[in-house]
């Protein structure tokens, strides 16, 4: 178990390299539009998802306009709709509260890295490593409390910590994720482009605030599209052809599970032959030893 969450935490090593600084510019952002630092622990602290806490601060003010702030939240983390359908697979063997604490430690970091991590140990006939994730997914969490909470406690002594160039390090952080996870054949890049072009040109000609939404949106289309191609072209199995196999699989079970019974009938009909061989044989001699007496 500690093993295996002390991998994890190395593993996250290099992403706590990016995430720290990005926490501190968070928490001096929050005390600069008059957040106290314990508003700031406990945004940070409850809610694990980065972009959607800049995107409130944004919007922040001396009356914070709660409906705008709650839709533009959602918006950015809808994200996680599609990281959570992805994960579901490997975690349905999980009780209710791990799976609670996986689904509460869940940023796009943890996610990329377990899902590595998920594609290694499947290669190798490996279940899911919880322990791993928690490792992951705790020290990702506890860096991001951390440091938010010392960029507000901070804040107004630092100055805005943007004109220093510490704002590159989430784009780093995620281009560096992204070239980790890159697929290895060419056809699934096109999703990929869908969603930049679709990021891209919604935050440069429409509105910044929905411009995750609509990449999700596009490269959930475009892989509907490859995978629709692969199933006609036949490079990939169809469901119909995943149920075949799996009615094959059946029938040859069924079919070992008669000739286990037909070999077990078989075998109680030998011994019960043979029984009754020897019993015959039992009584044969009796006789034979009872005429040897009245012989005598």
């Amino acid at each position: 178990m500690f093993s295996e969450m002390r991998r994890g935490v190395l593993t996250a090593l290099p992403v706590l390299l990016g995430i720290f600084p990005l926490g501190v510019i968070l928490g001096a952002q929050a005390a600069h539009v008059g957040q106290a630092p314990i508003t700031t622990l406990l945004m940070t602290g409850i809610n694990l998802a980065g972009g959607s806490e800049f995107a409130a601060l944004a919007l922040w003010s001396a009356v914070p306009p709660i409906l705008m702030i709650v839709i533009s939240t959602f918006l950015i983390n809808s994200r996680h709709i599609v990281l959570g359908t992805a994960l579901a697979p490997y975690v349905r063997h999980e009780g209710g509260f791990r799976i609670a604490l996986i689904y509460f430690l869940m940023c796009d970091e943890t996610w990329a890295l377990s899902m590595q991590d998920i594609q290694r140990r499947n290669l190798e006939a490996k279940p899911f490593a919880f322990h791993f994730y928690l490792g992951v997914g705790l020290a990702l969490w506890i860096c991001w409390w951390f440091s938010c909470f010392l960029g507000a406690a901070i804040g107004s002594s630092i100055g805005d910590l943007n004109k220093l160039g510490f704002s590159i390090a989430l784009p780093a952080t995620f281009i560096a994720l992204a070239i980790a996870m890159r697929p290895k054949k060419k056809i699934n890049y096109i999703p990929i482009a869908m969603s930049f072009a679709a990021s891209a040109l919604t935050a440069k000609y429409g509105n910044s605030s929905y411009c995750v939404g609509a990449g999700v949106l596009a490269g959930l289309i475009g892989a509907y599209i490859i995978r629709v191609y692969q199933e006609k072209a036949g490079l990939i199995a169809t469901q119909g052809d995943l149920k075949e196999v799996d009615l094959t699989s059946n029938t040859a079970k069924d079919q070992a599970t008669d000739e286990s019974a037909n070999d077990k009938a078989i075998d109680a009909t030998s011994n019960a032959q043979s029984t009754d061989t020897a019993a015959c044989s039992h009584d044969a001699k009796k006789v034979n030893d009872l005429d040897e007496k009245e012989a005598q």
